[in-house]
């Protein structure tokens, strides 16, 4: 194992490194800090492009802009602030992430990803179902 100059400083001087197993876990955790007109929050494992004709098609149906909608993967979710209040969409997920009490208790839409939501009339159609059940929380007056 080769060590770099600094390596070889740093042990001479009694210092001990630290090496991170999953550095990735980092990212984010300092602060999540969410945009203040934020409607949904959209939780998938690969996440969608939102420039998407579907997804433009969606969210012209639910009044929102794409500032309004942020997207994270599961791992993330559990650093979202525990005031937010907004909508979750679980996107290709079989489950809820685990996240604080309080958030799980927020309005859920539930669809397959982006794909096969594309190609399933039926997907649309209970995805349409759910918009109109928890409109009152991302419609503009709502807030």
């Amino acid at each position: 194992m080769t060590t770099s100059r600094r390596d070889w400083q740093l042990e001479q001087m009694g210092i001990r490194q630290y090496q991170l197993r999953r550095p990735a876990a980092l990212q984010g955790e300092v602060a999540m800090v969410l945009p203040v007109n934020l409607k949904v929050i959209l939780l998938a494992e690969l996440l969608p492009p939102l420039s998407s004709p579907l997804m433009q098609d969606i969210l012209r149906a639910m009044f929102l802009s794409v500032e309004q909608v942020y997207c994270l993967t599961p791992e993330q979710a559990m650093m979202v602030p525990e005031d937010t209040r907004c909508v979750f969409w679980l996107m290709g997920l079989e489950q809820f992430p685990d996240l604080p009490a309080v958030l799980a208790e927020l309005p859920v839409l539930s669809t397959p990803t982006l794909p096969e939501l594309a190609a399933n009339p039926e997907a649309k159609r209970t995805l349409w179902q759910q918009i109109c059940r928890d409109e009152y929380h991302f419609l503009p007056q709502a807030g």
